[in-house]
């Protein structure tokens, strides 16, 4: 059986089914993806349902049991192999259609729409308490791999021009690495980027941290991702978009956010620190147009 076979049983039969079953059932129609990836006790209690009615829900289509369920789900996700391949194919189709100018709107718009809905009272609640976490931390640690390497290298960039205690694990040698392994304690905070498709490498390391009593501040795009579940703030970003790769523009803009509550949460005297790294780096020359 497939999953749309399966989803179809579903609702045919939806009328026999009792009320908790009914609102299981509804729940891994509207979410099938979750289904692939959480255990049963997590999405019944998303669904606010006893882990029992997913063990009945798969019997009444003709499964032994959950994990019978779950496999189908599990399957469909591997299935749809490279995605981001048929993406391309349907971007390119849209462009086809719409013209360029167009398809430049779409794009910025889906974004804005992003950002608006990053904007949510709760997700800005989340930001502020997150940002609290940071003020307070021995050690602050960046971990973003991939496509969010931006997203954790944009904080540890910015927060350096006032603070000494900002580390990036950056993943492409050892250095970040072994800080973690050798330095974590429970007195500090890691901020991680994490989308889906959710990098192996991003998720080993977080969860070293959790281990260690790191207190983890997730930005990710869903609550019961592989880091969201680790995460003392789950800060949630959209990021699909009708192009074939996902933006990470509002994982930027929380990163941005963050450090500038960061400097204002520190109580330290940043106009100065900014100041004395400006003029070092004047110094050094870095910059083309000041001399």
């Amino acid at each position: 059986m497939d999953r749309d076979a399966l989803c179809q049983l579903l609702k045919e039969r939806y009328e026999l089914l009792s009320k908790q079953e009914r609102v299981g059932a509804n729940y891994i129609l509207e979410n099938p993806n979750e289904v692939a990836v959480v255990s049963m006790r997590d999405l019944a209690r998303l669904a606010n349902v006893p882990p029992s009615t997913m063990t009945r829900l798969a019997k009444r289509v003709g499964l032994p049991g959950y994990d019978s369920l779950k496999a189908v789900f599990v399957d469909a996700m591997r299935s749809q192999g490279y995605a981001y391949s048929g993406r391309a194919q349907q971007m390119v189709q849209l462009n086809r259609r719409i013209g360029g100018h167009a398809h430049v709107q779409d794009l910025a718009s889906e974004v804005i729409e992003h950002i608006r809905t990053l904007c949510h009272p709760e997700n800005v609640a989340t930001i502020v308490r997150a940002a609290r976490r940071l003020a307070k931390a021995r050690q602050i640690y960046c971990l973003g791999l991939r496509s969010s390497f931006a997203v954790g290298y944009q904080f540890e960039h910015v927060a350096s021009y006032f603070s000494g205690n900002v580390r990036l694990i950056d993943g492409a040698g050892e250095s970040g690495v072994m800080a973690v392994i050798h330095q974590a304690s429970q007195k500090d905070v890691a901020i991680v980027c994490s989308m889906s498709r959710y990098a192996k490498k991003t998720i080993n390391i977080a969860s070293h941290l959790h281990q260690q009593g790191v207190a983890i501040i997730a930005i990710t795009d869903s609550p019961m991702s592989p880091v969201g579940r680790l995460a003392k703030e789950t800060i949630l970003v959209r990021n699909k978009t009708s192009s074939f790769f996902d933006t990470i523009v509002p994982a930027m803009l929380v990163s941005e956010i963050l450090v500038m509550l960061l400097s204002a949460e520190s109580g330290i005297d940043v106009e100065s620190l900014v100041s004395d790294a400006e003029e070092k780096l004047i110094g050094l020359g870095e910059w083309w147009d000041v001399e």
